[in-house]
């Protein structure tokens, strides 16, 4: 994603117009990118992997400036900073991004531009002519997030996140679990297959952290549905744990957490429910750093889990202790250190994630497991930190692990 100085055609057609006295075609503007969504993306003459994608805003107030918050270089505040056109509402700014892919953004207000400066990420707003929302629910009272996204033309379809009305449901059965490790009782969802059965045979299982992203913004139940209806993988049980103000400790290698997944959840939802003992039927995942989680869980835990399904994983995390560099990844050193485990792997990143504290990491880790002879199925996405991609991505790790 590279901002360019070229100017969207229809930006010039506006700007010609209003240069030449209509007094409409600024309203006239406004009206199409209502109806017919933002932002504009538009083809580059001779160049079929990348499209003109312009950003619009439309400022109903007088602003000082409004900087676009992109993917890939969400730092760079001076680059990023709209053009306004001529001494009207719309403010603009135009990047080239290849075809394949899809990504979020948004837009900040009066922007400080001092990179030091956090309060801008409290007050991030999406872009109202945007169709494409995602939305994160807020928690206790809070405001829903919402937050915008595109699609490129050329982008590859979701396929397995979609629901069917001839696949046969699965069904989700909601817990408050108890833990004196935890602060209060921690909502964990179980899914059940169609046609389960306490006293057939044990199913394989998967364990997710971020349980209600997974299940409400990332369609987890809508992919477990379609894989086992088009018989990709075996009906499986699935244990979603939600995450709370306590996930940024929780989920950094975490060995309190560890024993708690371990120790006490998963023996607490065995004896309710018809999940196998082996550990070649367990799967632990997650995502960003549930990916890191599930992945150090692999390492202290092979007596339980024989498969990580890590997406995103945050592998930039160092502990206080650790002395090497910054680009380092230290888990892989942990697992560098030890005699091969019974473990599978499946890991993805997105081609627009940070290169060197995700993409570096991750293939860092992922070389180290190779070396050491593990199973690893290793994918880059066409999208980035997220949530686009990875309800998708989801059963690619599952058929790649238990398919």
């Amino acid at each position: 994603m590279e901002r360019v100085l070229s100017k969207s055609k229809i930006i010039v057609e506006l700007e010609e117009k209003i240069n030449k006295g209509n007094r409409e075609a600024l309203h006239e503007f406004w009206d199409k990118i209502k109806d017919e969504g933002a932002p504009i993306i538009e083809n580059i003459e001779g160049d079929s992997e990348n499209a003109l994608v312009t950003f619009v805003f439309k400022a109903d107030e007088e602003v000082e400036n409004i900087v676009l918050i992109p993917p890939v270089g969400m730092m760079n505040f001076l680059e990023n900073k709209m053009e306004r056109l001529l001494k009207t509402n719309l403010w603009y700014a135009s990047y080239k991004v290849k075809n394949n892919q899809r990504f979020r953004y948004s837009f900040s207000l009066n922007d400080s531009l001092d990179a030091d400066s956090n309060e801008r990420w409290d007050k991030l707003i999406h872009d109202e002519f945007n169709k494409n929302k995602l939305v994160f629910r807020g928690q206790n009272g809070e405001k829903d997030e919402i937050v915008s996204y595109v699609v490129m033309p050329k982008a590859e379809e979701h396929f397995w996140v979609k629901e069917r009305s001839d696949t046969l449901k699965g069904r989700l059965h909601e817990y408050e679990f108890q833990s004196e490790n935890f602060k209060e009782g921690r909502r964990v969802r179980i899914y059940t297959p169609h046609d389960y059965k306490k006293d057939d045979k044990p199913y394989k299982f998967l364990t997710l952290t971020d349980g209600d992203e997974y299940i409400n913004v990332l369609s987890a139940v809508q992919v477990l549905d379609n894989l086992i209806s088009d018989e990709k993988m075996p009906p499986i049980v699935v244990i979603f744990i939600d995450s709370t103000e306590t996930r940024g400790e929780e989920l950094r290698c975490n060995d309190i957490f560890g024993d708690i997944v371990v120790k006490e959840l998963i023996p607490w939802v065995r004896e309710k429910y018809n999940i196998s003992n082996k550990v070649d039927d367990a799967i632990i995942g997650g995502l960003s750093l549930g990916g890191l989680t599930a992945t150090y869980l692999g390492l202290k835990h092979s007596e339980v889990f024989g498969n990580v399904l890590s997406q995103s994983g945050s592998y930039w995390y160092k502990p206080e202790s650790y002395e090497g560099s910054d680009l380092d990844c230290w888990l892989s050193t942990e697992f560098k250190s030890v005699d091969k485990l019974p473990l599978k792997f499946y890991l993805n990143v997105g081609v627009l994630e940070h290169k060197e504290g995700m993409i570096g990491t991750n293939i860092k880790l992922k070389d180290v497991l190779v070396s050491k002879g593990y199973t690893v199925n290793f994918e880059y996405f066409n999208s980035g930190h997220d949530y686009l991609s990875w309800g998708e991505t989801l059963a690619n790790g599952l058929i790649s692990l238990i398919g």
